[in-house]
């Protein structure tokens, strides 16, 4: 009888650690392997404002796609694209040569190189140093205007920024702070500090 006891007890202790075992290879799943990307989260509004807006819709919609899935090393192919796009923007106030970063005294096929450069590394600049976080591109506008500088602004972006009124008033005046699309702020005020930060609708 105690022989048997063993035995049931030696059973149940082998069935309690194989079901455990086996419960433990279901909540960790082998990892997934990585496949392409298909989408960029560095700046937004890259993609959809300059690569191809005067394009055919199909032939538009390809070149995103590209420049979505591209690999970092391929990221400056996309230059040229963003520099045509760039020559219109600093045309539509009819005043050439005051886009942010525009070189007004070089040759027209360079003029646009710097922020194009910039632009298609999509890489977004935060300095962590600071607390403050108010402003959009505010650590590549301070660091490319004056070489070594910091700001007292970490850049970034959170869900408060008036990212297209700052992107497109760079683009067509030289500026960030024109409110070219007629929208100076929110509906609601977006948490910095707790999930999932957007505010209810």
């Amino acid at each position: 009888m105690t022989g048997s006891r063993s035995t049931l007890v030696g059973f149940a202790v082998i069935a309690g650690c194989s079901s455990q075992a086996h419960r433990a290879q279901h909540e960790l799943p082998s990892r997934p392997s990585l496949g392409a990307p298909i989408d960029r989260v560095g700046r937004p509004l890259i993609g959809n404002a300059l690569l191809g807006p005067t394009d055919p819709a199909d032939a538009s919609n390809r070149r995103k796609e590209q420049y979505n899935r591209a690999a970092p090393g391929a990221w400056p192919s996309f230059i040229p694209d963003m520099e045509r796009t760039l020559a219109l923007y600093d045309g539509l106030e009819r005043t050439c040569g005051n886009q942010w970063l525009a070189d007004p005294r070089g040759a027209p096929a360079l003029r646009y190189r710097g922020l194009a450069t910039l632009f298609a590394d999509d890489r977004l600049w935060v300095d962590s140093r600071s607390t403050r976080c108010t402003e959009y591109l505010a650590v590549e506008r301070a660091a490319l205007a004056t070489p070594g500088a910091t700001t007292p602004d970490c850049g970034g972006r959170t869900p408060n920024y008036d990212v297209n009124n700052r992107f497109r008033s760079l683009l067509i005046r030289g500026t960030p702070d024109d409110p070219v699309d007629g929208v100076v702020r929110d509906d609601h005020e977006h948490s910095t500090a707790v999930f999932p930060f957007l505010a209810a609708p």
